[in-house]
C-alpha cells in the first residue's frame, strides 16, 4: 500500500524482493506485485516525489499477502483501510508490515494480544497508542501466524526474505539474497 508521505525505500523493498521476475529461480510459483493507495490517485511521498498508483483499497480483496510498507505515524488510518486490512485478514490473507506500516496493523485491531515490531523511534508510540499490543523492541521482526511485522526499514528485507523461504525454502531465499547481495557489491565504490 502506497501513503502519503511514505518513504519509497520501504516500498521498493518490496518491489524489488517481490516483483521481480526470477526465471532463474526452480519455483512453481512467483508472486504478482499490485501497488495500492488509499485512494486511486497521485501519492506525495518525501522528498517531493509522486507516486502514480492505479489501484485502491478493493485490492485487497484478492490478495494472498498484504504489505504496509510504512504509514506516516501522525495519520490515523480511515474505517475503510482498517475494514479492508481485517477483511484481507479474515477471509484467509498474510498482512506483513514493515516499519511504521505497524500503525496501520494496530488500528485494525490486528495486533492485539500479539508481539509485534516496529521501527525503534515508534516503538514507545505504538506501545502508548495501542497498550494490547506488545511491542518487542529487540528484534528485526516477529512473525506470528499470518500477522508478520518488521523493525525498521533495513529489517523489511529481512522480513522479506524471511517471507521467501517460507514460501519457496531457504535455498530460494539464499539465491534472492546473494543476487542483491553481488548487484550492491557491484554498484558499490
Amino acid at each position: 500500500m502506497a501513503a502519503p508521505r511514505m518513504s519509497l525505500f520501504e516500498l521498493s523493498i518490496v518491489v524489488e524482493v517481490f516483483g521481480l521476475e526470477r526465471p532463474e529461480l526452480d519455483v512453481d510459483h512467483w508472486y504478482a506485485v499490485e501497488v495500492f493507495a488509499p485512494h486511486d490517485a497521485e501519492v506525495a511521498a518525501l522528498g517531493g516525489m509522486r507516486l502514480d498508483v492505479d489501484a485502491g483499497v478493493e485490492a485487497m480483496a484478492s490478495a494472498d499477502t498484504v504489505i504496509v510498507p510504512s504509514w506516516p505515524v501522525d495519520l490515523e488510518p480511515s474505517e475503510r483501510i482498517r475494514t479492508a486490512v481485517r477483511a484481507a485478514y479474515d477471509r484467509g490473507a498474510r498482512i506483513v508490515s514493515i516499519c511504521s506500516g505497524a500503525f496501520v496493523l494496530a488500528a485494525a485491531g490486528l495486533l492485539d494480544g500479539r508481539r509485534s515490531a516496529t521501527h525503534w523511534r515508534y516503538a514507545d508510540e505504538l506501545a502508548r497508542r495501542h497498550p494490547s499490543v506488545e511491542v518487542d523492541r529487540d528484534v528485526l521482526y516477529v512473525d506470528d501466524d499470518r500477522v508478520m511485522t518488521s523493525a525498521g526499514s533495513a529489517a523489511g528485507i529481512d522480513l522479506s526474505l524471511h517471507i521467501i523461504r517460507k514460501d519457496h525454502g531457504a535455498a530460494v531465499a539464499n539465491a534472492v539474497a546473494e543476487v542483491r547481495a553481488v548487484a550492491s557489491f557491484v554498484f558499490s565504490k
